[in-house]
Parts: C-alpha cells; structure tokens; sequence
C-alpha cells in the first residue's frame, strides 16, 4: 500500500514537473507571439502613415492637374481666336518676343513639374 502511495506521488511530481515546463514553454512563445503583434502594429502604422502621405500627394497632383488643363483650355481658346500666321507676318517682333517668353515659361514649369513627380519619389524630401 505504501508503494502504491509513494507511485501515485511519484507520478504527481513527473506530470507536475511536465506541466510546469509546458507552462514555461507557453509563456516563452506567448512572449513571442506579444512581440510580433507589436512589430506588426508598427508596421501597420508605418502603412497608414504612408497611404495618407499618398493620398494627399494624390489630391495635390490632382488639384495641379485641374489647374495645368485651365491653363491648357485658355491657351487653347487663345489660338482658336487668333490667326497668328497673319498676326506672325504683320508684326514679326511682337509674336517673336511672346512666343520665345512662353515657351521659356512652359519649359520652366516642365522642369519644376519634373522635379515635384522626381520629390514624389524620394522618402527625405517633405511635401
């Protein structure tokens, strides 16, 4: 009977010896498993973060867009009005002098638009 008692104990103190390492084992990876959420919240912010830079960046290309085509419709109603062949042969000098303007004026905004889509890119630059 005493043998019996002391096998009962004996295989209480094995599987409590076995529970407690699994115990030990599942805060380990629980404590694992806590950190990668944390990781992933981050991450999870770091992409919030990034798609609303975008989508402002998106609505001020937009609204830029809007206003390049205003631009683009008044030019365009201003040939539409003009005969600048015979404005071009009565005063050579005149149409010269405002041609060579715009054109340096469109050539200035590609290159500042250039450089904003360039800016776009790059992760220092705050827009």
């Amino acid at each position: 009977m005493q043998q019996f008692f002391i096998g009962i104990i004996l295989v209480l103190g094995l599987s409590s010896y076995y529970l407690y390492n699994e115990n030990q084992t599942l805060k380990g990876n629980n404590l694992k498993l806590e950190n990668a959420v944390e990781q992933q919240k981050a991450a999870m912010s770091a992409m919030k973060e990034s798609y609303e830079r975008q989508g402002q960046s998106l609505a001020q290309l937009t609204q830029r867009n809007a206003q390049i085509e205003g631009e683009m419709n008044r030019y365009l109603d201003i040939f539409r009005r003009h005969n600048l062949n015979q404005l071009a042969e009565a005063k050579p000098g005149l149409i010269e002098k405002r041609v060579n303007a715009g054109t340096k004026a469109v050539f200035e905004d590609i290159e500042n638009d250039t450089e904003e889509l360039y800016n776009l890119g790059s992760v220092d630059t705050p827009n």
